[in-house]
């Protein structure tokens, strides 16, 4: 079935000065490649397991250690290597601390880390880039992750597969964009069908997706995809995918969030485009009608697909999944 594609500019007239527009369960996603001994991808799942869907309102203080439990023979984990290649009971449970680290530190200041510790220099793994992103835990020992979360309602799922530790933090936020006094904004909206059923594709549009969300530009101020995204690359958590020629590219999937970004600003005469390509007659994909909306963005190569803002105050930028919508939102704030 045709993908419909929508634009619609919405003028949003104030009502009262307590007035808002909610946003519930935002999401933030990360994963870690699954690698080692049968025993440490058993223990990765049991600890995965345990805590896939948890909760964690706003406010509360989320304990690693409470919530996964001793890492026991009794409980079934078993010796493995860990992190800096010691060979303990439960070995490989702190990867699945380090990918829910990864995914939380996308909500930046809204977390509140009351205890953190990596290996740092000790780490001989390589499921995160660095020893400074990998999580330490040590029941036993008392050692523990631990954050309040300050974001909104949280719901963490943390599951296996597809070569991968997974992590997704849902944020019901119960709240507002536009916060407080002062009128609500102008919105201009655009939205692109995904295809549910693509999980790898839909993970990476979900990364570039939170990227790019709550990106604010006065006036004089470019907009750059490839710098506010940065790499494609597995390390930053991205996976192979189907770009807009149908071609299988880790990545693959991202330049549909340029796409919906250009789909609400591109009737717009307060934005100056200064590099836009597309995919053209290699365009074979139905996310959008015409190919001439089909943006190509290219990191590594250095296609990029950027505009500058022109006009008074600022706009916002929110790109997001919605069920099986990809969305973008531009809040014009006079």
């Amino acid at each position: 079935m045709k993908r419909r594609i929508t634009a619609c500019l919405l003028a949003l007239a104030l009502v009262m000065a307590s007035m808002s527009w909610a946003l519930a369960d935002t999401t933030y996603t990360a994963r870690t490649p699954l690698d080692g001994s049968s025993a440490k991808r058993k223990n990765i799942a049991l600890a995965a397991a345990a805590l896939d869907g948890a909760e964690v309102e706003y406010g509360e203080e989320f304990s690693f250690n409470d919530a996964v439990g001793p890492r026991t023979s009794g409980r079934g984990y078993v010796t493995a290597l860990n992190g800096r290649g010691a060979k303990v009971t439960g070995g490989g449970v702190a990867q699945v601390a380090a990918t829910l680290y990864l995914a939380l530190r996308k909500l930046g200041e809204d977390i509140e880390y009351t205890e953190l510790s990596t290996y740092g220099k000790r780490f001989t793994d390589d499921y995160v880039s660095s020893g400074d992103l990998a999580v330490v835990t040590d029941y036993s020992a008392g050692k523990d992750f631990a954050f309040i979360n300050r974001a909104g309602d949280m719901e963490i799922s943390m599951w296996v597969g597809s070569g991968y530790v997974n992590c997704t933090l849902s944020i019901d936020d119960d709240g507002s964009w536009f916060d407080g006094g002062g009128s609500v904004p102008k919105l201009y909206s655009a939205s692109i069908d995904l295809d549910e059923d693509d999980e790898d594709t839909l993970h990476n549009i979900r990364l570039a997706a939170e990227s790019v969300y709550d990106t604010t530009l006065a006036h004089g101020d470019r907009f750059s995809f490839n710098k506010v995204v940065g790499p494609r690359t597995e390390q930053y958590g991205y996976v192979s995918g189907v770009n807009g020629r149908g071609v299988k590219v880790t990545g693959g999937g991202v330049a549909q969030v340029a796409s919906a970004i250009w789909l609400a600003v591109k009737d717009r005469d307060d934005i100056s485009v200064t590099e836009k390509s597309t995919y053209g007659s290699k365009y074979n994909q139905d996310y959008v009608d015409s190919s001439a909306d089909a943006i190509i963005t290219d990191y590594k190569a250095g296609t990029d697909f950027s505009f500058k803002y022109t006009g008074d105050g600022t706009i916002t930028i929110y790109t997001y999944v919605d069920d099986d919508e990809l969305k973008c939102d531009i809040a014009v704030n006079d």
